[in-house]
């Protein structure tokens, strides 16, 4: 795929980028862009490729992304409470077995201890400390700790219930998610790749994603004032973006035409998104190998 410039004066600096992701940015809230989601980004004809016709999801479930965040973050606050009934918040670390059962690994010798023996509910809550991952969202798990006889074990958290907090998805802040839900979900195939897929494409292909945006809003890409890849799932990618004249940056999510199957997959999604959008800016039509020419001709003879 042939490159072109960025918009003048927007270029896209990886020192700019890594400042960006350190720090909170303002932005309106989230839009999904579906219309033309499948004529971007692969088969066209907006179905599945399995021809079933069924739109896939345009994001993971909160219990979806409940699942991923614990599979990737190993550290939380644990908050149990005390004998005077004031709630007590300690840094515990924590992991998960294959069946994705969380099991937190304690100090005999801390308060939480004394506090749990007295009661055994507690909630941990859960963000990644460092982005992209930390913009994705973050997670309370409510439930009951179950102590070991040999505390040099895990200790088994039994979840009754979520509270989930979506930082990009926006329009699930604050929702309850249940034990069942939560314990049924699993982790995104992307979960360990995204920060790379990230970092990828916001420092080398930069260009991709003002492109697929512009495609995707139906503006000129010289319009584009800023677009910054967020996050990537199995599902589409969330993307931070300006357009000129507009009041501000927004979040928007692009949902694939279908579920990615792993990493190579995911470039190779987006990568397709990116070269048809460029070809559509264009009107290209690429011509016809001379094999398919020579038929198209026989036959019109």
């Amino acid at each position: 795929m042939q490159r072109t410039a960025l918009p003048a004066g927007r270029t896209h600096q990886p020192q700019a980028l890594a400042r960006s992701l350190r720090r909170p940015q303002p932005f309106r809230p989230i839009r999904h862009i579906s219309s033309a989601v499948a004529s971007q980004n692969g088969n066209g004809n907006g179905v599945h490729a399995n021809g079933k016709g069924s739109a896939a999801p345009r994001c993971p479930s909160p219990a979806q992304t409940i699942r991923t965040l614990v599979d990737i973050v190993n550290e939380g606050t644990l908050s149990t409470v005390a004998a005077n009934g004031l709630p007590v918040g300690i840094p515990v670390s924590f992991s998960t077995d294959k069946q994705g059962h969380v099991q937190l690994h304690l100090d005999a010798a801390t308060v939480d201890m004394a506090n749990l023996r007295g009661s055994a509910a507690c909630s941990l809550t859960v963000q990644p400390t460092a982005h992209p991952a930390r913009a994705v969202a973050a997670v309370t798990l409510i439930g009951k700790l179950e102590l070991p006889a040999d505390m040099s074990a895990p200790a088994p958290l039994h979840v009754d219930k979520c509270l989930y907090f979506g930082g990009l998805d926006q329009g699930s802040r604050g929702q309850e998610v249940s034990g069942e839900e939560f314990a049924a979900a699993e982790p995104d195939v992307l979960r360990k790749a995204a920060p790379e897929l990230v970092n990828s494409w916001n420092s080398e292909r930069a260009e991709d994603i003002y492109r697929i945006v512009s495609e995707f809003l139906g503006v000129p890409l010289t319009e584009m004032s800023y677009a910054e890849l967020l996050w990537v799932d199995h599902l589409g990618m969330y993307v931070r973006s300006e357009v000129a004249g507009t009041e501000g940056p927004e979040v928007i999510r692009v949902p694939f035409y279908r579920p990615v199957l792993d990493e190579r997959d995911a470039r190779s999604v987006i990568t397709m998104a990116a070269q048809i959008a460029w070809e559509r800016e264009r009107s290209y039509n690429p011509p016809l190998p001379s094999i398919f020419a020579d038929a198209a001709a026989a036959a019109n003879n």
